[in-house]
Order: C-alpha cells, then structure tokens, then sequence
C-alpha cells in the first residue's frame, strides 16, 4: 500500500508497494558499535537504525559525531535513522536530560550523517518545535513517533497519533504498541489502514512481542512502509530477523501478482 507522498532514501522508497526492512544497532561502545554495524550491513537490510540510548558516551556530543561519521562510513548509501528512545517509551536510561538530548539532535541534524531522525510525540512542544526546526535545516527527515509498551489504546486514538505527527510536521508517521489479545493486533492493522487513507506522508507501524509480530509481517498491506528486523540484536521485543523478513516478502510480492 502506497502512501500519498513517498519518501526517496539514497535510492529506496519509503512508502511504496514493499515496505522496507531496518536493523537496529544497540552497541554500547564504538568497537561494539562498529563491529556490529559491519555485521549487519553484510546483511543487507535497506535501512539501519542507531538507537544512541543504548550507546554509553551519548552524553559526549563529539564523541556521538565521531562515530556517527564511522557508522556512515561502513554502511555508505544505506540510510540511518537516528533514535533516543526515552524510558517512559521503552528505552534505555541515559545520563542526559531532555535539553540535552534536543541539543544532541540538532547537533546530529547539522551534521548531515543520518537521513532521519526518530522524536517522540509526548516530549515537550518547544522541544518538538526546536527538532522540527533542526531537521529542515539540514534536509533531514523527521519521524515522530508513538509507543506505548503497556497496551493497545483505541483504533481512533491510534488514528488520531499518526495523524498529529503528520499536523506537528512529521515527514513520517510512526506507531508501536503492545498488544493483549489477538483484538489488539487487529486494532493496529485497523487504525493503520485508517490512518494511511487519510495521511499524506509513509506510515511505521508494528504490534510489538510475539502476538503482534505478524503485524511486522503483512503490515505493508495495511499502510505500514517499515518494518524494523534482526540484524544482530533486536530494539523491541517480536522482531524478526532480516532473512525471514526478506522470505515473507518476497512471498507477500509474488501472492500479489509480482510487485
């Protein structure tokens, strides 16, 4: 499913007809960091996501520079989003507050090594304004984001999420939540397609754990234009690595008709 107005990422489109595939890197030096970068780019995902909370110097702004120009280095024309994910949505504790982290963005933004950089909705307005301001800057793509690890809120309030990051300026839209019960996935599915007939920039969405992993599987059918796999170690739980990803759809390609 296509969305409105795709996104061109050194050559791959985001919010086409395949969804593309994004492996986390979660090392916390730079030689486990670099290691594992190697490791994942040999396996060819179309995306690579640095989740820099994970990453022990974030509080060092050179040092996040210095190995975000190695990091680019290794992985060449494949894009990178860049991701702080905060405790309350499911990352890791970092010894930075929330001023420090939007200096660290733009920081990043200026520097023009990553294509995207991942916000969340729920941090402070001003603060999403500053980022918002950084990413245009620099020709960056902006993706704000939703999670929520406790449980599956309402398809309209789901709705509602993805389309609020569209109206706060997103480039890309993007909703995680955890389901309990097989209604729950459905609901994601539901508020997925909802959201993608009325948005006009892609949409990320995915059912987290075991129970919504085949959300990571056919939620290109329902709008969702990324979907996040193991390259080495997994960010949120239900990830699916890279290979099998790449089966199912190319299994999902020829069921429709080969595109």
């Amino acid at each position: 499913m296509s969305s409105g107005k795709p996104l061109d990422l050194r050559g791959r489109t985001l919010g086409g007809e395949r969804p593309l595939i994004c492996s986390p890197l979660v090392g916390r030096t730079r030689e486990r960091l670099l290691a594992e970068t190697a490791n994942v780019r040999a396996k060819a995902p179309d995306v690579i996501e640095w989740r820099v909370d994970y990453y022990e110097a974030i509080g060092d702004i050179h040092a996040v520079l210095a190995t975000g120009e190695a990091i680019r280095d290794l992985v060449g024309d494949t894009p990178v989003i860049f991701t702080r994910r905060s405790i309350r949505e499911g990352g890791e504790p970092i010894p930075i507050d929330d001023g420090e982290v939007v200096r660290l963005y733009e920081a990043v933004a200026a520097s023009r090594l990553v294509d995207l950089i991942d916000f969340e909705m729920g941090n402070d307005p001003d603060h999403i304004r500053l980022v918002r301001a950084a990413t245009r800057a620099s020709g960056t793509r902006l993706v704000l984001s939703y999670h929520n690890f406790g449980y599956t809120p309402g398809v309209e309030f789901l709705v509602q999420r993805f389309l609020e990051a569209e109206r706060l300026g997103a480039d890309v839209a993007k909703v995680a939540v955890m389901p309990r019960d097989r209604a729950d996935v459905l609901a994601l599915l539901s508020a997925t397609a909802t959201a993608e007939s009325k948005s006009r920039i892609p949409l990320i969405s995915m059912s987290m754990g075991p129970l919504g992993a085949v959300t990571r599987m056919v939620g290109g059918l329902f709008g969702s234009s990324l979907s996040f796999a193991i390259g080495e170690g997994a960010s949120a739980p239900g990830q699916i690595p890279i290979a099998d990803l790449k089966t199912l759809y190319d299994i999902i390609a020829r069921a429709r008709g080969g595109r």
